[in-house]
């Protein structure tokens, strides 16, 4: 399945945005390690998978808070 792993942080209490956009699991993984959920230490978010395509389907992978 073809798809691209992002990382998404909140920025404020009730908003998030994309931190980041990688090729695959393990190297957003490495990039959660410099991002940070508002108020919240490095290495705190989430990882999401997004299928390529008009209807790809977006998984979480991984929460960290």
């Amino acid at each position: 399945m073809k798809g691209i792993y992002y990382i998404e942080n909140y920025i404020d209490e009730m908003h998030s945005s994309i931190s980041g956009y990688f090729a695959t699991e393990d190297e957003a993984r490495e990039g959660l390690k410099f991002c940070a959920d508002w108020f919240r230490p490095n290495g705190t978010g989430r990882i999401y998978f997004k299928e390529f395509g008009l209807h790809g389907k977006t998984t979480l992978i991984y929460e960290s808070r």
